[in-house]
Formats: structure tokens, C-alpha cells, sequence
């Protein structure tokens, strides 16, 4: 007999769910009946929850900047390795008394590996990039899981304390550590700093009067040496001249007047210009003239050099040696003629067979007094002159002097530079270093006294009133479906397996023929009665 070829409809389909109901009631009751023993026989889990709040610091950042620049993930982060390392869990565990059972049968480590899994930190949304939001809160939360409610609800609450105090003790130990390292580090440059000051405070000792900021005082020192050098020059010139007209004075007026027997009965009183004097006549000092013309002259000559002809100082000064000249050439032809009458005299002595020694100086008193006040002019210009010499040497050794301290002044100035430059570098540090300090003994004194950043307990963990796990209705749902999957799975099988008819439908769509008639089913009578 060939395989019957059923038509499936939505009627097919409850047909053969009434015909094998039993088939989907029995799997379904009996994946209930075993969720419900599931719940029944799995542990009670309960979950606490502390929610808690990161305050920021009571005192605006503007006037005191802390030095904790962690973000609070980072901070979150740090701290949580530290509260859940083995140490602390240990601590906790055996406070509390947990996982009693598991202790017995597995070392610690598999215990405190139980209880990590169990303990869950959760950022806020708004902090996991670090920084709040205006729609969002500061804060985060810290949830455990446990059998215990009680206990649950105590180790969550002790797990926010150990947060607080966690992130105290490391803010006020950042703050500190931050507050040494830059004590230490300002102690370092200030030894440093002190060093470079006395480097240059003995560099401006070693090369006092050649440093830079004394170039112009050193060039205006030099150019009035120069002009002191200069002034000694002309008046050592002045003294030699003075002395040699004086010299020359004194051999004139001490040349000896000779006289031959019976031709000189008398004396005759001279003049310094070698004339006979009348009295009450003596004429001008020539000294004095001709130191004036040649002081003049020198004048002249240096005014010449700077200025033009058509100078003011220039034409007074042509004046002034126009206006002598003439006086000093009558007084030059004047010793020049009174020289050659000495020497024709001398000559005719000589040949008159007359001896100097026969010759008798002049008594006359005012020649005397002259030729005394001559040599007294003389000495005085002698000594003048070797002090003005010695002025002179003194002079060029100072100027000499000078003129090296102006010419090593670019080769200091270097040397000057690369010390200033260190030394500035150094004291821009040590004041940066004197501000941070500042700063950061504020903030560790902020953080000290708790007015820093701190965590505060928004939410305290409160006693689980039921268990997160198992969940009776999840448990169930899934039960349920694999039971009435499983049912009609089973149902679906057992229709395959029956060849039996059950609609006139099913008779005519396999043998293709028409049915002529149908018995209708016969129920027992009892059935009938029941029914009516």
C-alpha cells in the first residue's frame, strides 16, 4: 500500500492536535514540573547596590588648581585594583565570614577569584570618557552578589567605604608626592642658581672696568686721557720752550764785558736785549711773548686740523698770531743781532790777544736781579717740564690701560652673555618652581583638610528583598518551550507514523474516487445519556 499523502491545513492541524493532545500535554507538564524543581534547587543569589556620587572640591579651581589631573576613569581605575587585590579581599572575606563552604574544599585564591566575579563597578554614563555631562551625574556604582542578603548588604557597604578612604589616602598621597618632588626639585635649582650667581659675581670681579655695561664709561675715560695726554703734551712743549728762551736770557745777560787797557774806563748797564740802559727804563719780558706765540701757534694748528679756514676759532686764532708775529720776529732779530755782536767781539778779543778771563762780568744790579729771576724761571720750567713728563708716561700707561679693557670688552661681553643667559634660564626656572610650590602646598593642604574631590555615598546599599537568581519566570518560559516544543514535536512524529483515514476528504484525495456514502460514528449509549 502506497505512503498516504495527507492535505495540511490550519483544520489539519487542530485535527491532529486533539487526536494527540496527550502527546503535547505530557512533555509540557513535565518540563514544568522540572523548572520549577530547578528553581527550587538552585542557590538564592541576591545583588546590592551603592550608587556613588564623585563631589568636586569646595573651593573653585580658579583660585586653588589641584594637582590631581588624573580623570576620575583613571583614578576609578587605580583604585579598584587596589580595593579588589588579594590582600583586601582576604580581609573582607574573613570579616564577613564569606563562602564558608568553598573555603573547606578550595584554596584561597579560587575563593577570592569567586568573590572578584561577584563584585561589579559600574561608570556612570556621562564618566566614561572621563568627564561629566551636563544631562548626566558624576557618579558611579558598586553592586556584589551573594546567598546572604544581610551579608550582601554589609560587604557592598563596606566596599564603598574602602573606595572613600581609597581615594583620600591616594589624592592626599599624590598631592603630597607632588609637593615634594617639587620641593626637592626648587632645592635643586636654587643650589644650582647659587653656584651660577657666584660664577658671575666672580666674573664681574675678575674683569671689573672691562665688562660691557662700563664700555661708554671706559671710552669717555679714555677720550679725556687722550685730552689730558694731549694738554701734558703741549705743556711740556711750553716748559721746554720757556727754559730754552730763558737759557738762552741768561747767557746773554751773563756774557762777560771785556775791555782793553784805556779803552773800557767805564761800565755801561745793559738791558736783557744786550742795550745800554737809561734809567728808569726796562723793556718787555720776551718769555712771556714768545710762550704766547707758540702756544698760539699750536692752537692754530689743532684748529686747523678740525675745522676750516673760514671757522670762527680758526680766524681769531690767525689773528691773535698776526698780531704778535711781528713782536716776536723784532724780538728774534733782536737776539739774533745782540748773538752775532757777541761772537764779533769775541773774535776781535782774539785777536787783540785779550783773554775772557781778562774779561769782568757786569755789577750792574738790575742785570743781577734779572739774570737771577731768569734762573729761577729756568729751574721752575725744568721742574715743570720733567713733571709734565712724568704726567705723560702716567697718562699713556692708563691709557694703554683702557685702550686693552675697550678691546677685550667684545670677548667678555660673550663670556658675559652665555653666563647671563644660563643665569636668567635658571632664575625663569627657579620662580616657575616658587609658584608651583606655592600651589601645590595649597592643593595638599586642600586635600588634607577633605576639601578636596571626594566620593560620597549617594545611594547606601539597602537588604535585597528577592533573589536576581534564579529567575522563576525565565526559567519557566524556557521550560515551557521546551516542553511544548518537545510535545509537538512528538505529536507531529506520531502523525506521521498513522496511515489511518479520518475525513471523507482524505478517502476520495487517495483512491481519486468519489464516496457514494458515509457510516457515521456510533457512540455507546452512555455517552448519548450523558449528553442529554
Amino acid at each position: 500500500m502506497n505512503e498516504i499523502q495527507k492535505p495540511l491545513d490550519i483544520h489539519s492541524y487542530l485535527d491532529i492536535a486533539r487526536r494527540r493532545k496527550w502527546y503535547i500535554i505530557i512533555p509540557l507538564t513535565i518540563s514544568i514540573v522540572v523548572s520549577l524543581a530547578v528553581c527550587k534547587v538552585l542557590p538564592k543569589v541576591y545583588k546590592a547596590t551603592t550608587l556613588i556620587l564623585v563631589q568636586p572640591q569646595s573651593v573653585p579651581e580658579k583660585y586653588i588648581q589641584s594637582t590631581i589631573t588624573a580623570t576620575v576613569m583613571d583614578r576609578l581605575n587605580t583604585i579598584s585594583q587596589e580595593i579588589l587585590s588579594r590582600t583586601r579581599l582576604e580581609k573582607i572575606i574573613q570579616e564577613f565570614n564569606l563562602y564558608a563552604d568553598l573555603r573547606k574544599k578550595q584554596p584561597m585564591e579560587v575563593v577570592v577569584g569567586n568573590m572578584t566575579k561577584s563584585i561589579e563597578v559600574t561608570v556612570a554614563k556621562g564618566l566614561q570618557g572621563g568627564y561629566p555631562t551636563e544631562k548626566t551625574q558624576n557618579a558611579f556604582s558598586i553592586s556584589y552578589e551573594g546567598e546572604e542578603p544581610r551579608t550582601v548588604m554589609m560587604v557592598t557597604n563596606k566596599l564603598a567605604s574602602l573606595f572613600i578612604e581609597e581615594n583620600l589616602k591616594v589624592r592626599e598621597m599624590q598631592a603630597e608626592s607632588t609637593s615634594e618632588f617639587i620641593s626637592k626639585e626648587l632645592s635643586r635649582v636654587e643650589e644650582v642658581l647659587a653656584k651660577k650667581e657666584q660664577e658671575l659675581r666672580n666674573f664681574r670681579e675678575r674683569n671689573m672696568g672691562q665688562l660691557p655695561q662700563q664700555l661708554d664709561a671706559n671710552l669717555k675715560i679714555l677720550e679725556g686721557l687722550q685730552q689730558q695726554l694731549k694738554r701734558t703734551g703741549e705743556g711740556i712743549r711750553a716748559a721746554e720752550d720757556r727754559s730754552t728762551v730763558l737759557q738762552g736770557q741768561i747767557e746773554i745777560l751773563a756774557r762777560p764785558q771785556t775791555s782793553a787797557a784805556g779803552n773800557f774806563g767805564s761800565r755801561r748797564e745793559l738791558t736783557p736785549n744786550g742795550e745800554e740802559i737809561s734809567s728808569g727804563q726796562i723793556s718787555d719780558d720776551p718769555i712771556i711773548t714768545l710762550t704766547q706765540y707758540n702756544q698760539l701757534e699750536r692752537d692754530l694748528r689743532s684748529a686747523q686740523s678740525k675745522y676750516t679756514d673760514s671757522h670762527p676759532d680758526v680766524i681769531d686764532l690767525k689773528k691773535k698770531v698776526a698780531h704778535l708775529e711781528p713782536k716776536v720776529k723784532e724780538l728774534l732779530a733782536k737776539q739774533e743781532a745782540m748773538a752775532e755782536a757777541w761772537r764779533k767781539e769775541t773774535k776781535a778779543q782774539q785777536e787783540r790777544g785779550l783773554s775772557v778771563k781778562n774779561a769782568h762780568p757786569v755789577t750792574d744790579p738790575v742785570t743781577e736781579r734779572l739774570i737771577a729771576q731768569y734762573k729761577e724761571q729756568y729751574t721752575s720750567s725744568i721742574l715743570e717740564a720733567r713733571r709734565y713728563k712724568e704726567e705723560e708716561k702716567r697718562l699713556k700707561e692708563q691709557i694703554g690701560l683702557y685702550q686693552k679693557r675697550i678691546e677685550d670688552t667684545p670677548k667678555k661681553e660673550q663670556e658675559m652673555l652665555l653666563l647671563t643667559r644660563d643665569y636668567d634660564l635658571l632664575k625663569g626656572n627657579y620662580q616657575s618652581l616658587m609658584d608651583k610650590k606655592m600651589q601645590s602646598q595649597m592643593a595638599e593642604n586642600l586635600e588634607r583638610k577633605q576639601q578636596g574631590e571626594q566620593f560620597k555615598i549617594l545611594d547606601p546599599a539597602r537588604l535585597p528583598e528577592k533573589p536576581i537568581r534564579p529567575d522563576l519566570q525565565k526559567i519557566l518560559l524556557v521550560g515551557m518551550f521546551i516542553g511544548l516544543v518537545s510535545g509537538l514535536g512528538l505529536a507531529w512524529f506520531r502523525e506521521s507514523m498513522d496511515q489511518s483515514f479520518y475525513t471523507v476528504a482524505d478517502v476520495e484525495e487517495y483512491l481519486k474516487l468519489s464516496v457514494l456514502a458515509e457510516i457515521p460514528s456510533l457512540r455507546p449509549e452512555r455517552e448519548l445519556v450523558g449528553k442529554r
